[in-house]
């Protein structure tokens, strides 16, 4: 009988185990690029969270000492669990964010903001911010951005306790100083375009002085884009060069500087 009861403990446990991992793996593979896009259906996202819930709670069990004995602790868990897998999709979303950013400032200044792009974004954006975004997460998958999510996810485990969650404190600083790195990133990748746009305003506006009567907007506007099309077509390697060392930087400690790690 003793045996029997143990045998339903543990099965027990390894339940609410199961039930943990699935909720802190769904919440991140919302975020993720690649399978978190809206073009993935949401039963996808689910069957995949759910079959690596099941692969990875044999091995997350031993960690945890035993199931929580009430309703509240269990539902504590259960959100801990949510914010952290929502912590760490954040951390690999922040990347195409990054992308569309730089997109969406270069659109701007050449003047093509206002195409819409039918992309990785909910919402219309830049058809540069579309490129640029979309060529980030074929990059991230063909860099084993999927492998290295589950790899993240079982580690984690080991410095970010099942049911636990990083502190308020610490969780603010890092949010702060992930995204200040993901508008700072982005600026720089658009300094190119930033540059023309400000060279181009300027010339426009001598020669505006020069010679009042011609409509230098209308002459000069397709100079603008093609000038800019080109400057987008040779700078893109760079462009996604200085970006895979942020990714690599990211897929090497997805939070890093929230458990001690280099920010």
């Amino acid at each position: 009988m003793s045996e029997l009861t143990s045998l339903f403990e543990i099965a027990g446990l390894l339940a609410f185990v199961t039930v943990g991992v699935f909720t802190r793996i769904g919440a991140a593979l919302f975020l993720v690029p690649g399978i978190g896009e809206r073009a993935v259906p949401v039963r996808l996202r689910l069957g995949v969270a759910l079959a690596l819930a099941v692969l990875l709670a044999p091995l997350i069990a031993p960690l945890v000492e035993h199931s929580p004995a009430t309703v509240s602790a269990l539902v504590g868990v259960i959100l801990a669990e949510a914010a952290v897998g929502l912590i760490i999709g954040l951390a690999f979303r922040l990347l195409v964010m990054t992308l569309q950013t730089a997109g969406s400032l270069a659109a701007q200044n050449l003047s093509i903001s206002q195409m819409f792009g039918a992309g990785v974004a909910p919402e219309p954006e830049p058809t540069i911010a579309t490129l640029l975004g979309m060529g980030g997460i074929v990059l991230a998958l063909m860099a084993g951005l999927h492998v290295h999510l589950v790899a993240a996810l079982a580690g984690l485990y080991q410095t970010l306790p099942f049911g636990e969650m990083p502190g308020a404190g610490e969780l603010a600083e890092w949010s702060t100083a992930r995204v200040a790195e993901t508008f700072a990133l982005g600026l720089s990748l658009a300094l190119p375009f930033i540059a023309i746009a400000f060279a181009y305003n300027l010339a426009l506006g001598a020669l505006s002085r020069a010679m009042p009567q011609l409509l230098v907007a209308l002459v000069g506007a397709p100079l603008l884009v093609g000038l800019g099309l080109i400057v987008l077509y040779l700078s893109l390697p760079e462009i996604f060069a200085r970006w895979g060392v942020a990714l690599a930087r990211v897929l090497a400690d997805p939070l890093g500087g929230l458990l001690g790690g280099a920010p």
